[in-house]
């Protein structure tokens, strides 16, 4: 008889241990299953993340099925308002009695139950191009080539308390015909050049080629790991290609693009 309710207690015991565990991890696991995010991007890049995969809804898809619901709209990083949209050569906001509402700048949107942050940024002149001179000469680019774009970003991605140093150099649409075509973009940290996006061609159309530039720095659902949206213009296509960059491995990686 002892021994049973000993038994009895061991089983009680391990039910209750099994449970607590299912409550602990197993809501949480189903709770992140069930997040689902919608981002729309410009005038026709949507991206949907469920079940921790990213899905591209961009191009051929049916709008229609983003149309008239609610979203957290802002305009060049700045938070706009939750307004209702509806799709036709751009995304139009209005409010709850459909009003329309006036919207200008880099468009941006989401839904869903996740929570996004900005990290607010600022292009800055090259003072120190000895990093940029590195580069050039890793991809046998002169020293001398002319930029149509040369810019960095300080930006603390990794919530470390100190800002990494993001680079984009490009001669696209400089107004000349070079021998070289090139659209780079890399990261400094800790002194440490690590390469994000490439683009180096030798006599090309450089008006087909890409003009690289950020769009938003963004940290989806705050686990202070910031991720990027970096565009792509190109000279004879009006809407620019739209990449979401995600730091793994000790490296940036494109999730998902509107390619």
């Amino acid at each position: 008889m002892k021994n049973k309710k000993v038994y009895i207690a061991l089983i009680i015991i391990f039910l209750g241990f099994f449970f607590l565990m299912i409550y602990l991890f197993g809501i949480d696991e189903l709770k992140r299953r069930n997040q689902e995010l919608t981002i729309l991007v410009g005038k026709r890049t949507v991206w949907q993340y469920q079940d921790k995969k990213w899905f591209n809804r961009s191009g051929n898809t049916d709008y229609k099925n983003f149309d008239w619901k609610k979203y957290h709209v802002y305009s060049n990083q700045e938070y706009a308002g939750d307004y209702l949209l509806w799709h036709d050569d751009r995304w139009y906001a209005f409010d709850d009695n459909k009003k329309a509402i006036d919207l200008s700048g880099e468009f941006f949107a989401y839904a869903g139950n996740y929570d996004l942050n900005f990290y607010p940024f600022a292009e800055e002149e090259i003072e120190d191009y000895s990093s940029v001179y590195k580069v050039l000469k890793q991809y046998g680019i002169p020293e001398d080539s002319t930029f149509s774009s040369a810019y960095h970003v300080l930006v603390d991605f990794d919530n470390d308390g100190v800002d990494e140093d993001f680079y984009v150099i490009s001669n696209v649409f400089s107004g000349e015909e070079p021998d070289i075509t090139f659209a780079l973009v890399y990261m400094v940290r800790d002194n440490k050049i690590s390469m994000i996006y490439e683009d180096v061609v030798r006599n090309a159309n450089y008006y087909n080629r890409c003009m690289p530039y950020f769009t938003s720095f963004l940290d989806i659902d705050r686990d202070s790991s910031f991720e990027f949206i970096l565009s792509c213009g190109r000279y004879s296509i009006a809407e620019p290609l739209n990449m979401l960059y995600q730091y793994s491995d000790n490296e940036f990686k494109i999730a998902i693009s509107s390619e």
